[in-house]
């Protein structure tokens, strides 16, 4: 215990100042925690909202579905535009605190607030007031202030270490508490709701209680984490506005790179919106969800402890090829399985395990092609690099949902119907099994494409020393 609070007064003493980034000493576990402690947080909005906005405001508020679908939509056309823009505020925010913790430290009590505030449309306003109140509320939310602190948050994996198996950590920590943050508000919500009276009232609770548990958490990261890799400008008139980042980044093919890894790995998640119809019209039971769902998550959870480990002794590219190639045996089982419960399960746990290592990686990945844009242009990009590959991230995520819509849609699925015709099976057996299958091995190659990992080493000591942009040695990666 000692340890621990000398080490939680070490980073809140020892602020953050604008250093040339290029070696870094070893993160503490007592930090490593700290940081993934925001991912717990922030699901506890995001998570949250995503999960049962629709049926609280179907069921308990009366506002339709496609009302409801219709304001998601909106605000994600403009969350994508969001995202790129905090990312340049990111990288021109500058003070004695750091870059992005200032971000992360200030949005948290304004996204938990904002949170609590969703989940309790007033019953005074009539049904006009009510959308609109819920409108300007998910707007502000999704738009500008979660946006703002997960950018920042993200950002951090970038500015608080230079090592990479340090950085592989953090992610893995971060996913860590995410998992067990999603897995707790999709298990406990509903009997929480419950438990606190049922109705209006059980949701303002709930809501409650949520909206601390995301602020608090991410307050605690924003306080007490410590920037260490902080990119400093290539001369004080170079310019770092949105254009001139959006450039760099764009001419740079790791970062294209990257942007279509996390596109991959989003699509990939159309099994996650399948579930639901997999349980319900192949094994005739909609509780097999929770099932798959365990089988799912739980190897990731625990995978994740180990996978620094194991990118430490064989490193980043390979570990997560090698993962991503079990995870193709495992999917590949799942389609041998695909109506046999037992061994769709345990096919799913492979599959699962195979993509531990690229979930762990991911953070790691944008934070390496960061300081690689870096290097080449003399450009500070930290946080425009995490800025894109969220937006990334949205778009897959919307392009999942509209895949299994569109894919059920062109089945022929009868909504509510016990027995579903053959194309309807298979288009749930597509969106569960074959659709991940093919992202799966597209991330295999995209991976292979990233062969940077070689060149680390000299570029971060070229970066320590200053030589960046034109000064940089201009054949290391043309080896």
């Amino acid at each position: 215990m000692e340890n621990a609070k000398q080490d939680f007064q070490e980073m809140e003493q020892d602020q953050p100042h604008s250093t040339r980034p290029g070696k870094a000493p070893k993160l503490k576990m007592t930090e490593k925690l700290t940081f993934g402690l925001g991912d717990f947080g922030a699901n506890y909005s995001w998570t949250f909202i995503a999960s049962f906005i629709t049926i609280y405001m179907t069921d308990t508020v009366g506002i339709s579905a496609g009302i409801i679908g219709t304001i998601i939509l909106l605000a994600r056309i403009f969350d994508g535009f969001s995202d790129i823009f905090m990312g340049t505020i990111i990288d021109n925010t500058n003070t004695r605190w750091g870059k992005a913790k200032p971000w992360v430290f200030m949005t948290a009590p304004i996204l938990g607030v904002l949170t609590f505030m969703l989940f309790n449309v007033p019953g005074m306003f009539g049904q006009t007031g009510k959308i609109v109140y819920v409108f300007i509320v998910y707007f502000l939310i999704s738009v500008i202030f979660y946006t703002a602190n997960n950018v920042a948050y993200s950002s951090l994996t970038s500015f608080m270490t230079t090592d990479e198996k340090d950085r592989v950590s953090l992610g893995s920590i971060r996913f860590i508490f995410a998992n067990v943050a999603v897995l707790s508000i999709t298990t406990f919500t509903t009997v929480l709701v419950d438990a606190f009276g049922g109705g209006q009232q059980g949701w303002t609770w709930t809501a409650a209680l949520y909206g601390l548990l995301c602020a608090v958490p991410l307050m605690i990261t924003g306080w007490f984490v410590k920037e260490r890799n902080v990119a400093e400008k290539k001369n004080k008139e170079q310019k770092t506005s949105f254009v001139p980042i959006m450039k760099v980044l764009f001419s740079n093919k790791y970062f294209n790179l990257a942007i279509v890894l996390y596109l991959l790995w989003y699509l990939r998640q159309t099994e996650t919106g399948a579930r639901i119809y997999y349980a319900t019209y192949i094994f005739d039971n909609p509780n097999v969800m929770g099932i798959l769902s365990t089988a799912s998550l739980l190897p990731l959870i625990i995978g994740l402890f180990f996978a620094p480990q194991i990118v430490g002794l064989y490193g980043l590219r390979k570990s997560v090829n090698i993962g991503l190639l079990v995870s193709v045996l495992g999917t590949g089982m799942m389609i041998f399985f695909s109506e046999n419960l037992t061994g769709l399960v345990v096919a799913t746990v492979i599959n699962a395990l195979g993509l531990v290592l690229l979930q762990a990686g991911l953070s790691a990945i944008v934070a390496d092609v960061g300081d690689i844009v870096y290097w080449e242009s003399g450009v500070p990009v930290q946080g425009s690099v995490f800025s894109l590959t969220s937006a990334g991230m949205k778009i897959g995520q919307g392009l999942t949902a509209a895949l299994v819509g569109w894919a059920l849609q062109l089945g022929g699925y009868v909504a509510n119907s016990a027995i579903q015709p053959d194309s309807a099976i298979f288009a749930i057996k597509s969106m569960f099994i074959y659709f991940p299958l093919v992202m799966i091995v597209l991330m295999f190659i995209v991976v292979l494409l990233l062969n940077y990992e070689k060149f680390m080493p000299q570029i971060r000591e070229e970066i320590h020393e200053g030589r960046v942009g034109e000064d940089r040695t201009k054949y290391i990666m043309e080896k």
